[in-house]
């Protein structure tokens, strides 16, 4: 108790800590069995079946907010708050495997949203163009 009173916590602590313990779990972990991506190798491939249900369950739920947010934006220029849900989970999983096809490795969960994110909103404005160049014919 009194190691704790003594030391002062703050978010920053908290997380510099966190991001040793992981280097040092990372150091540990035998070749081949990291989430070091190869070329060709994708990471998400090697999550355990819950984790990549627990991931894809987490960007549609955030994919159906961008969903319906931007259904109320575009409205019949949209694809429905569904459409835009499925398109938005599409485009974020498709942009983290291709960066992963590409070498790029996601040491950060920060890095992986950005992707994720961009390939995303990426999908969705082409299909919308797409979709828009459809209907002037």
């Amino acid at each position: 108790m009194t190691a704790i009173a003594l030391m002062p916590f703050n978010s920053a602590s908290k997380t510099k800590r966190l991001i040793h313990k992981l280097i040092r779990i990372q150091q540990t972990v035998p070749e081949g069995h990291g989430v070091k991506a190869r070329h060709g190798e994708a990471m998400l491939l090697h999550l355990g079946t819950t984790w990549l249900l627990f991931a894809v369950a987490t960007v549609a739920v955030f994919g159906f907010f961008f969903g319906t947010a931007l259904d109320a934006i575009m409205k019949e220029d949209g694809f429905g708050s569904t459409g835009n849900t499925l398109l938005f989970t599409l485009g974020f999983f498709v942009a983290v495997m291709g960066a992963n096809e590409h070498g790029i490795t996601f040491r950060d969960l920060g890095l992986a949203v950005a992707w994720g994110l961009s390939g995303a909103f990426v999908l969705i404005s082409v299909m919308a163009l797409i979709k828009a160049g459809l209907a002037r014919l």
